[in-house]
């Protein structure tokens, strides 16, 4: 691997030389929530795509995308615990499950496209918010492109179908729907993937290239 040829908006050819031939959902405007009010992840994925994928040498799926319900807006206030318990206003701020492993989530922001780490396990005190997980989408969909670059050949991505993940918890359920959750507080961030950091997710000594570092 060459770190001088990494992207910093990766191509569908670039992505599909790593990841396989038919990796990418590249939803038509139709398909796109009306949520989704970032220019740059649309863009991004009418022209280019993202990768519906299992990587198996790291446990990342994003193949529920495909699916009818697989960008289904989440009320990003309500699952982070910025909601007050008694708040039925309906919700402004959107996010959408783009990648998960095991029971943790890569919510993709609906307004400015970032990407936050979110555990459910902490979203009824206020904890669900482990920090940002990446820039945006092209930044998480060359990430994939060059885990799946060094993986073995039986760890190859896998792309056939896959059922959605499960609900993001057992009772922060999409947007529109109402959950008592405590507001966020003293909550500390820990970032997982930047432009400089690859996540925590990647095997120890299997290093991706200069550009990209696991921070603590």
């Amino acid at each position: 691997m060459n770190n001088d040829d990494t992207p910093l908006i990766p191509d569908a050819a670039w992505l599909e030389q790593r990841l396989g031939e038919g990796s990418l959902w590249r939803p038509d405007e139709a398909a796109l929530p009306a949520e989704l009010t970032h220019a740059g992840s649309r863009e991004f994925l009418l022209t280019v795509g993202f990768p519906a994928v299992r990587l198996g040498i790291v446990g990342i799926d994003t193949r529920h995308v495909r699916a009818e319900d697989g960008m289904e807006p989440f009320d990003a206030d309500e699952i982070y615990g910025e909601r007050c318990p008694d708040d039925d206003s309906p919700p402004t701020n959107f996010c959408f499950t783009v990648a998960t492993r095991y029971d943790q989530h890569l919510m993709l922001d609906a307004a400015d496209g970032g990407i936050t780490h979110y555990d459910p396990n902490g979203w009824d005190h206020g904890a669900g918010w482990k920090g940002p997980a990446a820039d945006d989408l092209p930044t998480l969909s060359v990430l994939f492109g060059l885990i799946a670059e060094r993986a073995k050949p039986w760890d190859r991505p896998t792309t056939p179908y896959a059922r959605p993940p499960s609900r993001i918890c057992a009772s922060a359920c999409p947007a529109g729907s109402r959950t008592r959750t405590t507001r966020r507080s003293g909550t500390k961030s820990s970032s997982l993937w930047t432009e400089a950091d690859p996540g925590s997710w990647l095997p120890a000594g299997r290093p991706v290239g200069d550009r990209f570092r696991w921070v603590e």
